[in-house]
This record gives structure tokens, C-alpha cells and sequence, in this order.
């Protein structure tokens, strides 16, 4: 007699192997290599992510802003920031390694890769010193003809080194006590920098890249009351800055001392109670030939909500110094905008490395395009 386990053991056993679902076989994967990314159009996005849940392992996503498609995808290490070349030939890398990934000796280069092919084209080494912080607009830059790079470093003292590319070695560094990110001219060979006094200094530099002059604007902000976003949108010469409480400031940075325009407000009288206020890494962007400002808001803004995502896209007219329209966006931290006479929006949201696709006139309207999981913390971007 077969004891009860046994046989029960037994029935499982068979049912098991009789009903064993019979496994389709799936096709073989293809694995391609490109020897070059697609051809280059308006809408390539480069987004820079910082990483912060693995700091030595941040990463540079290139991206189709037609269909959200990955191009391709470049290794930045720690803390990285990084510019393209004003021809846009060139993406110029800031990185910090250690010798033991996460600690150990700290070394820094300037990398450069072939924007057309994300192939590694120089390594130019570089002293400890450039900033450790997040990928912000203005952290790395170029002069107007591309001939220097211009890094922002932090020991914590601040200072603008100037390294030459062709030579890939640094000319000068030039100490910026109390001012931060770099904002290069476009038909000069100067480079202003904002200061925690309300100020803003430029330095001129000779043909070979030294400092030949510093002048510091009068106070024109009060950095206790409304400061500025650092990043700012470039249009030439004047960049266009937004502060913490909804004013645009726009600022010519060509001649020996930056000249400041007065400031003028985004919002109405009526909308004070609402308390709209810009926030996020990168809260502006500009349509150069239309002079078109969009600007990332959220409602309810108080001291310590400039990081908050925005709720609405703000669009102005910096000639007429106007607001044209109000636009809701999902979550956003940031704005980039293509040029071209059929630009497109990206509002990106650093909370889930996402992406959304407006189409960029003058009366946004989402184009049902949205992106998801292009990286970890995304906090920078960059258009073609």
C-alpha cells in the first residue's frame, strides 16, 4: 500500500510536469554599433545627469527632440559639467575621477569628444579645482570664438581658469572672490560673472587668454530681497536673468563694465495674491529671433521654493517687455528651446528624468510627446 504523502508527492509531481507551458523561442537579438550619431538637425537635445544615487558614474544622454529617441550616450564621471563648442562641433567635458571610484586621490580633465560621432578626441588634464557641483548653464563655457574654455572652479574660492584649446593648456587662472558661473561675451573677448553683492564683474582678456582689466557694475539686484537665478538665457551679448520673485533682468556683458537694464515683472498687479514664482535648475529659455522668454513658475512660492518644479510655462516678449501667455506643464525643472523658425519647447523634470515636447510660438501647445527615464537626476540641458 503506497502511503498517502508518497502518492500525493506523486500526483503533484505529474501534474507539474504534464502542464509545463511549452516555451516560445524568442528571436535573436541584433546588436548594432554606429560609427556616428544621425545627421545633425535642430532638435538634438543634450541632457546632462549629475547622478546623485551613484555620483561617480554621471552620464551625458544625447537626444532626438523630434520622437525622444536616445542618439547616443557619453560616460561624464563625477560631478561633471560640460558646454559644446560655439560651432557646435565640439562637447567639452569637465570631470572629476578618484582613484578609489568614491574616494582617494581626486584628478580632473577636460575631455573633448566629437559632437558628430561622441568619439573621444583629446584629453586635457586639468588641476584640482573645478567646481563640485551641479550641471548648471554657465559652469562651463567657452569664449565667443571658441579659441579658450572657460571653467568655473570652487576650492572653495571662487575663480574663472582659462585653458587654450588648441594647445590644451590653462593660460590663467583668474581669482572671482564672491561671484559664480561664468558668462562669456559673444563679440568680445571678455567674461562676466555675478556676484553675492549685487554686482556683476567682467574681466577683458588679452589675445593670449590673460586677465587685461576688471570692472564691477554698481549694485543692481539685492541679492537678500530678490536674487538672481544664475542660469540665464544668452541672446549675443545680453543675457536674460529671471529672480526668485518674477522680474527679468536682462544685461549687456560686451563692453569693460556689464550694463544692467531696469528690471520689469512677469506677473500682474492682480496675481500678487497667487505668489507665482520661478524655480527649478535651469527656470529660462529664449527664442532668440522672436525675442520670446519662457519662463518655469509654480504658485504659492515662498523663501526656499526656488528649486520647486513649475506648474505653468510663462511666455514674454523681452522687447515689449511683456507677458503674452500662461501655459500648464507637468512638473518641470527646466527649459531648453530650439531656434530655427519652427522651434520646439523641452520642459524636463529632474524627478523621474522626464521630458515634455511643447510646440515653441508664442502660444505653447503640447505636441503629445513625453519622454520618460533618461537618466537619474538630470539637471541641465542643452539644444543643438
Amino acid at each position: 500500500m503506497i502511503p498517502k504523502r508518497v502518492f500525493l508527492f506523486s500526483m503533484l509531481a505529474g501534474l507539474a510536469v504534464g502542464s509545463a507551458p511549452a516555451f516560445a523561442e524568442l528571436p535573436v537579438d541584433t546588436i548594432t554599433v554606429r560609427s556616428s550619431l544621425p545627421p545633425v538637425h535642430p532638435y538634438r537635445l543634450y541632457f546632462t545627469d549629475v547622478a546623485l544615487p551613484h555620483l561617480s558614474d554621471g552620464k551625458l544622454t544625447v537626444i532626438d527632440g523630434r520622437n525622444l529617441k536616445v542618439e547616443g550616450m557619453v560616460s561624464t564621471g563625477a560631478f561633471a559639467q560640460n558646454t559644446l563648442s560655439p560651432d557646435r562641433a565640439e562637447l567639452y567635458v569637465m570631470t572629476t575621477y578618484y582613484t578609489k571610484m568614491n574616494r582617494g586621490v581626486r584628478s580632473e580633465e577636460i575631455l573633448v569628444f566629437d559632437a558628430k560621432t561622441l568619439a573621444l578626441k583629446q584629453e586635457i588634464p586639468y588641476p584640482a579645482r573645478h567646481a563640485q557641483a551641479l550641471p548648471y548653464l554657465g559652469t562651463l563655457r567657452t569664449n565667443g570664438d571658441g579659441r579658450f574654455i572657460l571653467v568655473q572652479n570652487a576650492t572653495p574660492a571662487t575663480s574663472i581658469s582659462v585653458v587654450d584649446r588648441q594647445s590644451g593648456k590653462m593660460v590663467s587662472e583668474i581669482p572671482t572672490p564672491g561671484c559664480f558661473i561664468v558668462y562669456p561675451a559673444q563679440t568680445t573677448n571678455r567674461v562676466s560673472t555675478l556676484c553675492g553683492d549685487g554686482t556683476m564683474l567682467t574681466i577683458t582678456l588679452d589675445e593670449q587668454g590673460n586677465p587685461a582689466g576688471k570692472n564691477k557694475t554698481a549694485k543692481f539686484f539685492d541679492p537678500d530681497e530678490d536674487p538672481l537665478f544664475s542660469p540665464a538665457a544668452q541672446d549675443g551679448d545680453t543675457y536674460h536673468f529671471v529672480t526668485y520673485k518674477g522680474n527679468v533682468v536682462s544685461i549687456n556683458v560686451a563692453g569693460e563694465t556689464a550694463v544692467p537694464e531696469k528690471a520689469w515683472p512677469l506677473g500682474l498687479p492682480s496675481e500678487a495674491k497667487q505668489n507665482w514664482r520661478p524655480g527649478g535648475s535651469q527656470p529660462v529659455a529664449l527664442h532668440k529671433d522672436s525675442g520670446t522668454l519662457y519662463v518655469a513658475l509654480h504658485p504659492k512660492g515662498f523663501e526656499g521654493s526656488h528649486k520647486n518644479p513649475a506648474e505653468e510655462i510663462w511666455v514674454a516678449d523681452v522687447k515689449a517687455k511683456a507677458r503674452l501667455a500662461r501655459v500648464k506643464t507637468p512638473h518641470a525643472n527646466g527649459l531648453a528651446v530650439s531656434q530655427g523658425d519652427a522651434p520646439r519647447l523641452f520642459a524636463f523634470n529632474t524627478e523621474g528624468a522626464s521630458i515634455t515636447v511643447f510646440d515653441g510660438g508664442r502660444r505653447l501647445k503640447q505636441l503629445g510627446l513625453v519622454g520618460k527615464g533618461f537618466g537619474d537626476t538630470p539637471t541641465q540641458m542643452e539644444v543643438q
